[in-house]
């Protein structure tokens, strides 16, 4: 795999990508690229015709847009076909796997807060049972008494 660094304004954003990001997942990724920086390399086609084109990366993409960022580092591959292109595209954002809650119950709760975890997903790792009564830190989870 050969990653070399390339200008931001002469990649494009593929017209068809359908991930979006909240807010708050927004904000995790500029944290960790702030804690980090930019450690995966984005995908882009080298094909003629669709040179440039990002397949996989658009909301790092956007997101060191915003930050300033001059250059990406980039992954080409070469894929001729639309279609083919697409299919790369989804499956770089579906093919990601699920998580063992078991094990992420081992990590503290907070550092899975500050890497983007969200507070549905903290309770569900930490079995924090849900009460209309009851009210939970939007931070972290943990029960709030009165």
């Amino acid at each position: 795999m050969n990653i070399v660094q390339v200008k931001m304004e002469d990649l494009k954003m593929a017209e068809y990508n359908p991930r979006q990001l909240t807010k708050a997942q927004k904000l995790a990724i500029v944290e960790s690229i702030r804690r980090f920086g930019l450690v995966e390399p984005i995908v882009v086609n080298s094909a003629k015709g669709r040179q440039n084109i990002i397949i996989g990366g658009h909301q790092r993409f956007r997101v060191c847009q915003e930050m300033g960022f001059k250059d990406m580092p980039v992954v080409y591959v070469k894929i001729p076909d639309l279609k083919k292109e697409q299919e790369l595209n989804i499956r770089l954002n579906k093919n990601l796997g699920e998580w063992d809650y078991d094990l992420l119950a081992n990590f503290d709760e907070e550092l899975l807060n500050i890497a983007g975890f969200e507070n549905k997903e903290l309770k569900q790792i930490f079995n924090l049972e849900l009460s209309e009564e009851k009210k939970y830190c939007p931070n972290c989870g943990v029960e709030i008494i009165n």
